[in-house]
């Protein structure tokens, strides 16, 4: 109250002088009274109005500082590499390495037999207009790959199997069983690859199961699996069922150890 009443003193000696030098009266003249009720009013008006607006800014009368917390810009970045495939193998060593870490364990083979996986002949060129003999060679057989024949032994059961391996082959080839027989089916995977399988009845008894794999890059492999001693039907029968389904021969050589 102190300072209202100060402020009020203080609007109140203003307007006392200013009532004096209008009518001409010294300065220490008593002014109206009715005069003063506005600047009072208004003064009051100021007061309340200082009042309110500290208890806005400062509740309770203790200062106050608000603060917002830069929230941290966090960016995630995905990145996707696709592991490279191993290269082909190139040699029967090479892919007898290879075939057991396919195999990761589920069966054991032997080797009997081993070689390239195919044999590439390169054609002539067109023959000129002139004359020419007309024994030139076809070209010369380059090697590919590697295969192997052999015994595969998987849960308990033995069997004649290959496995044949190439790099390089056509994009546009697709992957065919041996002979089309109504039990032949291929398809084509979701990477491009072509797949096809089969089981094929041998004469004097026993089946060799198939698959073939054409994958996008160009790599071809092979798998026969039998309940012969050899898979195209020679030898005698090992068991009743070749050592391995088809199901799983298809495991085998869409494996990405490849």
């Amino acid at each position: 109250m102190s300072d209202l009443r100060a402020l009020n003193d203080a609007f109140g000696e203003l307007e006392r002088r200013a009532d004096a030098v209008t009518a001409g009266l010294p300065p220490n003249v008593p002014p109206r009274t009715k005069s003063r009720l506005v600047p009072v009013a208004v003064a009051v008006a100021v007061v309340a109005g200082l009042a309110t607006a500290t208890a806005l800014l400062v509740p309770g009368n203790e200062p106050s500082t608000q603060q917002v917390a830069a929230q941290p810009t966090t960016t995630t970045t995905t990145m996707t590499t696709e592991t490279p495939k191993p290269a082909p193998p190139a040699t029967p060593e090479e892919l007898v390495e290879r075939f057991k870490a396919v195999l990761g364990g589920t069966a054991t083979f032997t080797v009997t037999e081993s070689g390239p996986g195919v044999y590439r002949m390169t054609a002539p060129p067109p023959p000129p207009t002139v004359a020419r003999p007309t024994d030139v060679p076809l070209g010369k057989g380059e090697p590919a790959g590697a295969a192997l024949v052999g015994q595969l032994t998987a849960g308990g059961v033995t069997g004649g199997y290959d496995l044949v391996v190439y790099p390089g082959s056509h994009p546009d080839q697709h992957a065919q069983c041996d002979l089309e027989t109504p039990t032949c089916t291929t398809r084509t995977l979701p990477d491009g690859s072509t797949l096809a399988t089969d089981t094929t009845p041998l004469e004097g008894g026993g089946v060799t199961h198939l698959a073939r794999l054409q994958r996008a890059d160009g790599l071809s492999i092979t798998i026969h699996v039998s309940n012969r001693q050899n898979p195209k039907g020679m030898g005698g029968l090992t068991a009743d069922q070749p050592p391995l389904t088809v199901d799983q021969l298809v495991q085998i050589v869409t494996s990405d150890r490849w």
